[in-house]
């Protein structure tokens, strides 16, 4: 096998086969832990109608379920989003983690501009 692993996990063809387009953008994020009541920082990697990539610095688990605020600033766009997002899966990296969070629960309006958001609708 001539391929690295550092090709395969960075394949790009590797993310084609999600059903719903995501956008790659970085705006500030929050998760609350309900165990600890605190407020982590996070930050968006990329966003989808249906779900969020985030950069943070506290694992959670898989299939946790976590309250998310995320602060949404593009052109006259400024809009914080209130979500509950399952986490589907967790990658561990030197300095930090990538959580893949999908909505369990969001508002109709917040839903509707992500998806425009994430087929460069707008």
């Amino acid at each position: 096998m001539s391929e690295n692993i550092d090709e395969l996990l960075e394949d790009p063809d590797s993310h084609e086969q999600r059903v719903f387009p995501r956008r790659e953008v970085k705006w500030k994020a929050a998760i609350k832990d309900k165990q600890t009541e605190q407020i982590i920082p996070a930050a968006t990697i990329n966003v989808s109608k249906h779900g969020v990539l985030l950069e943070t610095e506290v694992c959670f688990k898989k299939l946790q379920k976590l309250p998310v605020m995320i602060k949404v600033i593009y052109g006259s766009n400024k809009l914080v989003i209130y979500a509950t997002a399952e986490v589907r899966h967790v990658v561990i990296r030197k300095k930090d983690f990538h959580l893949g969070l999908q909505f369990v629960e969001i508002d109709t309006k917040s839903q509707t501009f992500l998806a425009k958001f994430a087929d460069r609708a707008i």
